[in-house]
């Protein structure tokens, strides 16, 4: 029988990666612009119908984003936040800068493309990884 246990151990740590590893998620990548230009910084986030929501992508300065997402409808959050700049270093305060005195920073965008329950737009990916879907923002 203590002959076995090891044997036993093997096999039951090799099927619990058997099975199913989660939906398929499919390539997609694209261009994020407002009023028809690239937007330079920030993330995009898909969140479709039914599923799990893809990871958030940052967007390059050329406006380009790369991310996974599961096939079907998805509503669109995009964020554009510059950085936070001019502060000075406290470790007393959360993230360690105090920012007193200094403005707080703009969004790039409407403030309604930050949600994807708001945003009002949508795309739909395809079981391919060869998803173009280029997000114009008006």
């Amino acid at each position: 029988m203590k002959r076995l246990l090891p044997v036993f151990l093997v096999v039951m740590a090799t099927c619990l990666g058997c099975g199913d590893s989660g939906p398929t998620m499919y390539k997609v990548h694209g261009t994020v612009s407002y009023q028809g230009k690239p937007l330079p910084l920030g993330t995009v986030m898909f969140v479709p119908d039914s599923g799990p929501p893809s990871q958030p992508a940052t967007i390059g300065a050329d406006g380009h984003y790369e991310l996974l997402a599961v096939e079907g409808k998805h509503s669109v959050q995009v964020v554009a936040m510059p950085p936070r700049e001019g502060g000075r270093p406290d470790p007393n305060v959360e993230g360690g800068m105090d920012y007193t005195g200094v403005p707080p920073v703009k969004s790039l965008i409407p403030k309604k493309y930050n949600r994807f329950d708001t945003s009002g737009v949508t795309v739909t990916v395809k079981p391919t990884d060869k998803n173009e879907l280029d997000i114009e923002l008006p």
